[in-house]
């Protein structure tokens, strides 16, 4: 696996203040090659990618917005299209908020698909929600160690704790990126990709075969070998700046309080990212002296807390902080209510 090139690409805007952590994260996991798409940035996110592209750290795309189609689906249909897809073995589709923590001997990519059969076409990295650990400013920080508390492991309820995303094989039966789990090619003349959970079990074919199913809701959980931290909220004046940037990929849903209720677990201690902190800390000092960087970086994370400065000066924000502080963590609900309100949700969708 000494040549393997694996792929991440990512759709950002406005990521300055987190964007080296999650970059050098990777990196140390083994991750050889980004393709970032960036759109609309003013906090100086689209400098500090120019300067990382110059350096040959990623490759930057700007991207404007066409039509209306999401901008993050517009990124991966040309992404799909890349020479770096090309040449890449696996691909990973995620955002600046989702880290890898592969629990695999190694605790990087080489060990974990050295633990899968040799013969999957992809693994299914189940989310795990991280809350914002009480925390209300925008401190120069780092994320896994700001955050450190999330929903328990074995919760799949509300539908965001049981969502995923998956690293998978260019060589398998694909034909598009996806947001959560790539597009496949016809069954009747490629046949079904071979995925494995987060611990290495095959899915059923019921799973592989509907393409569109996002949801792990219902099934054992799988996370022995990789998770995915998804650190969706950050801190509430984190949050209360990503509400006025919204969405790469849902044009239509409201970052708001409901989204900070859905995602906001503290519940459970979980520092076992840590293991992998070692290594990100070598690569985020190297990405600090390529040229600029560093006081882009500072600049960034000056424009975030002037921006939340300026947005609690609108009676609206002000509300809306006042309510995600008010609704504090959330609380997972019992299993028998998790499975009455599945129940209910399917009914909303005609289904029996």
């Amino acid at each position: 696996m000494a040549n393997m090139r694996v792929l991440l690409v990512t759709s950002v805007r406005d990521e300055g203040p987190y964007l080296l952590e999650w970059i050098a994260h990777h990196r140390a996991a083994g991750v050889t090659d980004f393709l970032v798409y960036s759109n609309d940035c003013e906090d100086g996110t689209d400098a500090i990618l120019n300067a990382l592209d110059r350096a040959g750290i990623v490759t930057h795309v700007p991207q404007q917005r066409e039509g209306g189609k999401s901008v993050q689906w517009q990124a991966l249909k040309s992404a799909w299209k890349h020479p770096l897809r090309k040449v890449a073995d696996w691909v990973l589709v995620s955002d600046v908020d989702e880290f890898l923590n592969i629990h695999a001997e190694g605790h990087d990519l080489s060990g974990l698909l050295a633990a899968l059969p040799g013969d999957v076409d992809g693994v299914v990295i189940p989310w795990r929600l991280f809350g914002s650990n009480d925390r209300i400013e925008i401190e120069d920080l780092a994320t896994t160690q700001q955050f450190t508390r999330a929903i328990p492991p074995d919760v799949q309820f509300p539908v965001a704790a049981s969502f995923f995303k998956t690293l998978f094989r260019t060589s398998g039966p694909f034909n598009m990126l996806g947001v959560h789990r790539p597009r496949q090619k016809a069954e009747d003349k490629h046949g079904l990709p071979k995925l494995v959970d987060g611990a290495g079990r095959a899915f059923p074919e019921a799973f592989l075969r509907n393409e569109k199913r996002l949801s792990l809701w219902g099934m054992p959980p799988g996370r022995a070998l990789v998770e995915m931290n998804h650190y969706s909220v950050r801190s509430a004046a984190a949050f209360l700046v990503k509400t006025g940037r919204g969405l790469p990929n849902r044009t239509s849903k409201q970052v708001d309080l409901g989204y900070w209720v859905e995602r906001n677990y503290n519940q459970v201690e979980d520092r076992s990212i840590d293991v992998m902190r070692p290594g990100t800390e070598v690569e985020l000092q190297a990405l600090l002296q390529v040229p600029d960087v560093a006081d882009l970086h500072l600049k960034a994370v000056g424009w975030h807390k002037a921006r939340f400065a300026q947005m609690l000066r609108d009676a609206d924000n002000h509300q809306l902080l006042t309510e995600i502080l008010s609704a504090g963590g959330s609380v997972a609900l019992s299993k028998s209510l998790q499975q009455q309100l599945v129940k209910w949700y399917q009914l909303t969708q005609g289904a029996s």
